[in-house]
């Protein structure tokens, strides 16, 4: 490969004689219920340049002719064997009787839902997939347009590339261009190498490559010397590394979602996202803040883009109001890897005073306080995804989490109390991992049943660009691309170059048959998440005493706490506390040394079930009952009362 001549640090701006027109183009399967934010945000910087980009939503097009329950099933299950891979391979590679061979590899059918139907999905895949890429081809009046940009991500690639290629048979001169997180690094070299269907490729952020690379094209140039850009040429490949990363968030417009809008009213909403409703994305934050500190050992996102960049509050909140003004949805999801702690103060609460019915998704650490969860809430935030991994503080240490089962815990506790939908999923094979670490988490699950269920559960991928796959260090060993890739790529295509998913040996760590137990109690806990009637555990406060009701299991109890029993419990209740801590604030409340009496409730609580103990911490697990209780300090409502009040029995 070719290097590309040397460039400086700073984008620059190449002469236009004319403005280009730019195809973007979103395949399936992509999600359906929100507009692409990869071509939305393209398609607004094209814009801003003098240029124009027409998006074609393909992957509405395909739910239309498929349905939305079976679309939604392939798309969301898109981990099970890349299926949505292997359903374009035929229309991309030409067609292999390789169904039955396939088949044998997935390796959770019932990740792809009651709509698995393997017999439609093999027409899908032979007939009705490459008929419709043809068809989607003759549609896109390619006469007018100076290129089409393909931006893929999940499991986008083959059906790109199928589209390329029918695209190349009409047009042969027409240049393609590639990008996203499926071309980053070596991935993107290696399918520019090898097929024919791709002119350029976009390693990294594409904002400015993209308009560099237009205004050549617009111009009857060749599109190669441009950081950033790998180019096919008569010599060879030309590699221009890696693209020019965006400074300041803050510069970038708004995404254009014009055509995703316009689509779903041409084709009918209905008929197109079933009962879902359409989402807007927004981008605040590129990077992760605490990844750049502590890379975790397993996430393989954000490649060597990992420097953490956000946009100022006051443009999150203007950009908030005129997306959803402009396109008459309150529903949102931010992309962000992680949300910057300071818009929770500069952008959560001035939200609250919007008065508007947002319901926002963001992704969050799970070191949050309750006053921020509190905050988030009234911001109308309503959906986030903690990244919480597992309930062992010994098995996050290896995650290099930086947080304890204390806090994850306590994130649920209050996020259930807040009303906010958490997705999460708790994660094993760590190397370093004990059996201890499971057995713990055995006897702790049984006591969160009453906290927002874990989505899912089990042995950790190994992610190209993880700190397992790429630093030696650690003992991953026999890493080989997992064997789906075989059915979806052509033999010329070098898998380890372009696979994002391996299997791998990982000595040091727990059996996969000793995790079941723990899995086990986790399906159970799901499980009476879906039932009508939740699992609960919540408490009252009376003037002196504490009422604990216990619905965990199927028959519920009630216990009684009076004087420093109380004072203890709501002591832990915001957050987990030393004893010494549990003290003072005892002490100040009653006057008095009660050391003794905080030690035997803290026994007490902890026996009963209700309160959970590591390293010398407690946090009470009941969530109150009151709707508005939160407190800067254990309140004084028990002082009123004796101590030595009548007890009632548990």
């Amino acid at each position: 490969m070719v290097d590309a001549v040397a460039m400086d640090n700073a984008p620059r701006r190449h002469s236009c004689a004319k403005p280009a027109r730019i195809a973007l183009v979103n395949m399936p399967f992509a999600t359906i219920n929100a507009p692409s934010i990869q071509c939305g945000l393209l398609k607004a910087v094209l814009a801003q340049a003098g240029h124009s980009a027409t998006v074609h939503y393909l992957n509405l097009e395909l739910s239309l002719e498929i349905g939305p329950e079976q679309y939604i099933s392939i798309s969301e299950g898109r981990y099970a064997g890349l299926l949505g891979e292997w359903l374009f391979s035929s229309a991309a590679f030409g067609y292999r009787p390789d169904e039955k061979e396939y088949l044998a590899i997935l390796p959770d059918r019932n990740a792809l839902g009651s709509h698995f139907d393997f017999e439609f999905l093999c027409k899908l895949r032979k007939e009705i997939i490459p008929a419709l890429v043809e068809r989607w081809a003759d549609q896109m009046d390619l006469d007018s347009y100076d290129a089409v940009g393909f931006s893929s991500v999940h499991v986008q690639n083959n059906a790109c590339f199928a589209l390329a290629q029918a695209i190349k048979r009409r047009r042969p001169q027409l240049p393609t261009i590639f990008g996203g997180a499926n071309f980053d690094e070596g991935m993107g070299r290696e399918f520019l190498r090898k097929l024919a269907c791709i002119d350029y490729v976009v390693n990294g952020e594409g904002e400015y490559a993209i308009v560099e690379l237009a205004e050549r094209l617009a111009n009857g140039e060749p599109g190669y010397g441009i950081r950033g850009v790998s180019a096919r040429t008569q010599e060879g490949i030309l590699d221009g590394g890696r693209a020019h990363k965006v400074r300041d968030l803050n510069t970038l417009p708004e995404p254009d979602y014009e055509e995703y809008f316009q689509t779903l009213w041409r084709l009918g909403q209905r008929k197109v996202l079933g009962n879902r409703y359409p989402a807007l994305l927004m981008e605040t934050a590129r990077g992760c803040w605490w990844g750049e500190k502590h890379h975790c050992t397993f996430c393989g996102l954000n490649a060597s883009d990992m420097a953490f960049r956000s946009k100022a509050p006051e443009r999150v909140l203007q950009e908030l109001r005129n997306l959803t003004g402009h396109y008459h949805t309150l529903n949102v999801s931010v992309i962000d890897n992680i949300m910057n702690m300071d818009y929770v103060k500069r952008v959560c609460e001035p939200l609250a005073e919007h008065r508007c019915d947002y319901k926002i998704f963001w992704e969050v650490k799970a070191n949050l306080a309750p006053r921020q969860l509190k905050a988030m809430a009234d911001a109308g935030i309503i959906h986030v995804q903690p990244g919480i991994e597992s309930l062992s503080t010994h098995v996050l240490e290896l995650m290099r989490k930086g947080i304890s089962m204390l806090k994850n815990v306590r994130f649920l506790k209050w996020a259930g109390y807040f009303g906010l939908q958490a997705d999460w999923n708790l994660l094993t094979g760590f190397p370093g991992e004990r059996e201890e670490d499971y057995a713990r988490q055995r006897e702790l699950v049984p006591l969160l049943r009453h906290l927002p269920a874990p989505n899912g559960w089990g042995r950790i991928w190994l992610e190209r660009y993880s700190p397992y796959f790429f630093d030696r260090s650690f003992p991953a060993q026999d890493i080989t691309p997992v064997p789906a890739y075989q059915f979806i790529y052509p033999k010329n295509i070098d898998l380890k170059e372009v696979a994002y998913f391996f299997d791998y040996k990982m000595p040091g760590t727990i059996a996969v048959e000793d995790h079941e137990q723990l899995f086990a109690l986790l399906k159970q806990w799901k499980d009476a998440w879906e039932q009508k009637t939740r699992p609960f555990l919540k408490y009252r406060r009376g003037p002196g005493w504490m009422e604990v009701v216990d619905g965990r299991n199927e028959r519920a109890r009630t216990y009684y706490l009076y004087g420093t029993e109380a004072l203890v419990y709501e002591a832990c209740s915001e957050t987990d506390r030393p004893i010494k801590a549990i003290s003072d604030l005892v002490a100040a409340e009653t006057g008095g040394d009660k050391q003794e009496e905080v030690r035997s409730a803290l026994a007490k609580c902890c026996e009963l079930g209700i309160m959970i103990e590591e390293g010398g911490h407690y946090l009470s697990l009941a969530q109150p009952v009151h709707q508005n209780w939160f407190v800067e300090r254990t309140p004084a409502v028990f002082s009123s009362v004796p101590q030595d009040a009548k007890r009632v029995s548990a």
